[in-house]
């Protein structure tokens, strides 16, 4: 009997747990175009549920892929209401990878039937860490410094330098990069936004974080 009762809690256990990660991840792969994983803490869910109505931590991770950055974040006080799975805060970190920088920079290179197309495309980016700065060969001619930020809740990439050989630098030459980025986060939950950015030693980390945030 006893046995019988424990193989039905753990079988309570393990549905509450997939019903509750299937509901994220159809969610947030669908919208992000990229698998997702979602791992509870060691704190059983169903008794979480039962006692506190909430789950204490929930962390999505998606590896990304060509276009989409590598995801992990992590939810606190889950809770399921009316139907609708909502974190009570949310922190966690979105990162492009030195391939993806480079691959996202060239979506803002100057039309190629610019004057100036070739002067001033950016043809690699590397991260700096040590620096906190992003290193794009522009052009084949020189190397750019860039540095991230966050202004208004978007991500930001100031050039230290404007122009190249005289040349001036254009307007929203690093657009593909931000635009990855804020894709990224209109593909997540509801009232996740970004706090901050810097460079690490594989690319560019911007940090997220968020209250009241819902996964439809």
């Amino acid at each position: 009997m006893l046995l019988l009762l424990a193989a039905l809690v753990v079988a309570a256990e393990f549905g509450t747990r997939w019903y509750l990660a299937d509901r994220i991840e159809r969610d947030v792969s669908a919208r992000l175009g990229a698998p997702v994983s979602t791992e509870f803490g060691m704190t059983p869910v169903l008794w979480s549920l039962a006692t506190d109505r909430s789950v204490e931590t929930a962390r999505l991770t998606s590896p990304g892929d060509a276009t989409v950055p590598r995801i992990d974040v992590t939810g606190r006080d889950v809770r399921l209401v009316d139907g609708v799975v909502r974190a009570a805060a949310v922190e966690g970190t979105a990162t492009l990878s030195g391939q993806q920088l480079t691959a996202a920079a060239a979506e803002g290179n100057p039309a190629g039937d610019s004057p100036v197309a070739g002067l001033t495309e950016v043809r690699s980016v590397v991260p700096d860490a040590a620096a906190n700065l992003l290193r794009a060969d522009v052009g084949g001619l020189a190397e750019v410094g860039v540095a991230p930020g966050v202004s208004g809740g978007a991500l930001t990439l100031t050039p230290q330098e404007t122009s190249v050989l005289g040349v001036p630098l254009p307007d929203g030459l690093f657009s593909g990069i931000t635009g990855t980025v804020d894709s990224a986060l209109e593909s997540l939950p509801e009232g996740v936004e970004i706090d901050g950015a810097r460079v690490v030693g594989d690319g560019l980390e911007v940090h997220l974080a968020g209250t009241d945030v819902v996964v439809r």
